[in-house]
């Protein structure tokens, strides 16, 4: 089946941040040190014409970036849009370009920032070091290039938010900085100035220069598709993404286009000229001074250039940390890279590398860095190109894809994207046009191919099957059922509490809400009429004589005397001898007139060979009835060892269903723990200690002819035992509502127990105890074993049992550390019923279900992992082929399908203590 993930990241950026991130992204450096240049190839007029037509064709490869965004807004942007048209290995290809693309810019800005700041402090180059090809390195020069680094790594790692208020701040300087010099220059600028230098050359010429421009212009408008880099983690609604992403290569584009005319309407051709002749070449600031009169606003648009290095850096920073994480999470590169920090949601295993690669870069000095940037150059070019063939393919392949923002004519759109990113690739590799790669620029781009060629071999062996596969991540947008789901949920919670206010309340004021509120709740009645339909047929039997309330036990006598005349009495080894309930049990017993012998040998996780020894005692003493007092494992123990004495051959035959009886002794349950039901129920669990299987002995002969649920008998348990069976009785209640074979007399009283043990359980386990909270958890657990008889158990006991059996560990210790990854796995298989419980735990839909059990479990400190338990990565093999073998039924009884690959991946994530999100595959 298909199935989704939930996102990892936090939704924390706004318009405003994608928009400051692609701007600044695209506003670097140039726009300072090379305007210069742009008017001298093309003039004034020709370079804004040339910007503004280049910009026409970043603009129809950002087309096909604002349609596949939106309907993809997940990490990695391009990973994902070629994974859907493409498969694995365009992915591999298109994302493995795009992260040379992203780590060379930022290589780049490292060493761009201390080289900036010679311009306006001369004298900061200190301590000369070395020379690398012709470039010299100085101690000064490299301590800000790694200081700058470390701090941007670090704004990064802190969280995304941190990153995007820094862009802010910067990219308003940035903006300041260059309405300044357009205002200055309309102001104090002269037409005049124009004279001469409005185009260069003449005829056919002019178009000519205007054309070269534009070629190169594309390649400052790189940055934009850093928006899809980082989807994930932004909060607008998805068709305003692609509006904001189109917005930003608007805005690029018309801030190149104005500064150039700024700079043309302050300085003449011949002050140009002069400018970029002079030692700096930075013609824009000096159009700056022009423009105010003072060398002072020089520095200050300087300082706005720098601005612009960091803003690029950021920007560039976040999109290569997000394409190495999605590349970890498809297995194409080392899982480890996809690692989130736990507390700030930031890809920090990539950000740490990337980090570190942008402080060892200086060393190499400026020249090799330039070679890098324009091998980056041409990866990213070459990742436009595919993700541009990806907006076609996708259109034929999926044509039923939700599109938010769709692009008319697409056809026309994707081929001029296609040709245009097509022809910014072959620039960099045909001669002669001025963008062609060196042969040091080759040597970079082949090694990082040939590097990528050997990760990609070498992942694909370590990883095997998992090796490119994509899990989409769940979108309310996007999926129309969640969507539902949410306002359903809204419904329902505000019918279970009364929302519809008293009449004296109605006024004008309040209507249209109201209204607001009835016709979202109607959405939900109409989920629950969905959802809770009564199937066709079902059947519901469970013959046990339940004898509830304080003071009971002294009728265990009289009750088990109706049966037999010599009893068994099965216990643990101490704890109903320390509180005398063994005593008055027995003594209850004996003044009904019976003989009593006891088998107190019984241990947690009871084992076959137990119960085997126990029947034998039985038939031994010629017992005719058998008494449990304890715990799950001591009634469970003691069924078996009722069982046994009347039924010959080996145990594991009928735990296996090759044998069936429905004989056993009478039995007479007395549970002492509120937790495993099993006085309310047909099963017993049993663990064969030379297989480590558990499985459990199902028949109608071992229902209690009696059962005695007096509270009383509760109050001396252990808290740390109090908040383990509490937690299972839990369990059996939300398995047994969700479970396939749920029916609705099963439904009823799941619904009756659940808010009983959530409202009682914690205060109990933190001592805030009275006699209402325990008769509730005793009831509770006892309708837990009830409705686990008919609906059956799913997927945490499944899983929870070959754990326990390995390891010998407590089965609600077990049950907490697996359950809530089972309902992470499982709740889109019935979101009404997951929401429900959700609600019931204090959440409020499906999506909310499996973290409001881990709060649960912080506040019983159960909080714990497979890891706590003994369990190992070696482990997870077997545990997952004992689960298929012992548990299948409980398995497919889960709502949700599962294969032996996706639970191997949970007990892999509850080892540990990983993220809840998860993805399934089967």
């Amino acid at each position: 089946m298909e199935s989704k993930k939930e996102s990892e990241f936090t939704k924390v950026f706004s318009a405003w941040d994608i928009l400051v991130i692609a701007f600044g992204a695209m506003i670097g450096w140039g726009w300072v040190v090379s305007t210069g240049d742009w008017i001298e190839r093309g003039g004034v007029l020709g370079a804004v014409l040339g910007f503004v037509l280049g910009g026409v064709m970043i603009f129809f490869i950002g087309l096909t970036y604002a349609e596949l965004t939106p309907a993809m807004p997940e990490c990695g942007g391009e990973h994902v849009f070629s994974f859907k048209a493409m498969g694995a290995n365009g992915s591999f290809v298109c994302s493995w370009a795009i992260i040379l693309g992203y780590v060379s810019v930022v290589c780049f800005e490292a060493c761009a920032l201390p080289t900036i700041i010679t311009y306006i402090y001369p004298g900061f180059l200190k301590g000369y070091l070395y020379t690398v090809g012709g470039f010299k390195v100085y101690a000064s020069w490299l301590a800000v290039a790694v200081a700058m680094s470390i701090f941007i790594t670090y704004i990064n790692i802190r969280g995304a938010k941190t990153a995007a208020v820094l862009q802010t701040v910067l990219t308003v300087i940035i903006g300041g900085a260059g309405i300044l010099l357009i205002v200055a220059s309309v102001i104090t600028g002269s037409q005049a100035n124009l004279e001469g230098q409005m185009f260069v050359g003449s005829g056919s010429g002019i178009a000519r220069n205007i054309l070269r421009v534009a070629m190169m212009s594309p390649f400052y408008f790189i940055g934009f598709d850093v928006i899809p880099q980082a989807a994930e983690e932004i909060n607008v609604p998805l068709k305003k993404i692609a509006k904001m992403l189109l917005l930003s290569i608007v805005l690029a584009v018309a801030f190149y286009a104005l500064v150039i005319f700024a700079v043309g309407y302050v300085m003449n051709s011949g002050a140009i000229a002069a400018s970029a002749s002079s030692g700096s070449g930075l013609v824009t600031a000096d159009a700056m001074a022009a423009a105010f009169k003072t060398s002072v606003m020089a520095k200050v648009l300087i300082v706005g250039g720098m601005c612009g290095i960091v803003t690029s850096w950021n920007s560039f920073l976040i999109g290569g940390s997000r394409a190495m994480y999605s590349m970890a999470e498809s297995y194409m590169i080392p899982k480890f890279f996809g690692k989130l920090h736990e507390k700030y949601k930031t890809p920090i295993t990539s950000l740490v590398l990337i980090g570190v690669l942008s402080c060892l870069a200086p060393f190499a000095g400026r020249k090799m860095l330039v070679w890098i940037v324009d091998a980056g150059n041409l990866a990213c070019c070459l990742a436009y190109c595919m993700v541009a063939m990806s907006f076609v393919i996708l259109r034929k392949k999926s044509p039923e894809m939700p599109r938010p923002y769709k692009v008319k004519h697409y056809k026309v759109v994707g081929f001029f994207a296609i040709v245009l990113s097509g022809f910014m690739v072959l620039m960099y590799i045909l001669p002669g046009t001025g963008a062609t790669l060196s042969l040091p620029e080759w040597v970079i781009a082949g090694g990082w191919g040939a590097f990528g060629v050997v990760l990609y071999a070498v992942c694909k062996v370590k990883y095997g099957e998992k090796f490119g596969t994509l899990v989409d991540v769940a979108n309310d947008e996007l999926d129309a059922e969640a969507a539902r789901e949410r306002q359903a949920a809204a419904g329902i919670a505000a019918a279970e509490a009364g929302a519809e206010p008293a009449p004296a309340m109605a006024s004008k004021t309040i209507s249209p809400d109201f209204a607001k509120a009835k016709a979202v709740n109607a959405a939900g009645a109409e989920m629950l009429r969905d959802a809770s339909a009564i199937p066709d047929t079902f059947q519901y039997f469970l013959p046990v004589n339940l004898v509830f309330g304080y003071g009971k036990t002294k009728e265990a006598g009289a009750l088990a005397g109706k049966y037999g005349h010599k009893a068994l009495i099965v216990t643990g080894r101490s704890s109903a001898k320390k509180s005398g309930l063994l005593d008055r049990v027995r003594g209850s017993l004996q003044e009904a007139g019976l003989e009593t012998v006891l088998y107190d040998k019984v241990t947690s996780n009871p084992l076959t060979t137990t119960a085997q020894e126990g029947a034998d005692l039985a038939k031994q003493e010629g017992c005719d009835v058998v008494v449990g007092i304890g715990g799950g494992s001591i009634m469970d123990a003691a069924k078996g060892m009722a069982f046994m004495a009347v039924n010959d051959g080996a145990f594991d035959d009928y735990i296996y269903n090759r044998r069936s009886s429905d004989q056993a002794l009478p039995l007479v349950l007395i549970p002492t723990t509120c937790g495993t039901g099993s006085e309310g129920n047909g099963f017993a669990v049993f663990t064969n200690p030379e297989t480590g299987d558990k499985k459990s002995l199902r028949s109608p002969a071992i229902v209690a002819k009696a059962s005695i649920v007096d509270p009383e008998n509760m109050m001396t348990m252990p808290k740390k035992v109090l908040a383990s069976v509490g937690f299972d009785a839990l369990c059996h209640c939300m398995e047994a509502y969700t479970a396939r074979k749920a029916q609705p007399f099963t439904d009823a009283l799941c619904m009756y127990a659940i808010p009983l043990i959530v409202g009682n359980l914690v205060d109990l386990y933190q001592g805030k105890e009275s006699r209402e909270a325990w008769e509730a958890m005793s009831i509770a657990s006892t309708i837990g074993g009830m409705v686990i008889n008919t609906a059956g158990v799913t997927l945490a006991h499944a899983m929870e049992h070959p754990v326990s059996g390995l390891k010998n560990v407590t089965h609600g210790a077990g049950l907490a550390a697996i359950t809530p990854y089972a309902i992470a796995a499982s709740w889109e298989g019935n979101r009404f019923k997951y929401g429900k419980l959700s609600r019931m735990l204090g959440g409020y839909t499906a999506e909310d279900c499996a973290e409001k059990v881990r709060t649960l479990l912080r506040e019983l400190d159960l909080n714990i992992t497979l890891e706590d338990l003994g369990v190992t990565e070696g482990d997870i093999p077997w545990l997952t082929q004992n689960c298929f073998k012992v548990s299948k039924a409980n398995i497919d009884n889960n709502p949700t399908m599962l294969a032996e690959e996706d639970v191997a991946e949970i007990y892999r994530r509850a080892l540990h203590g990983e993220s809840l999100k998860l993805a399934r595959t089967a």
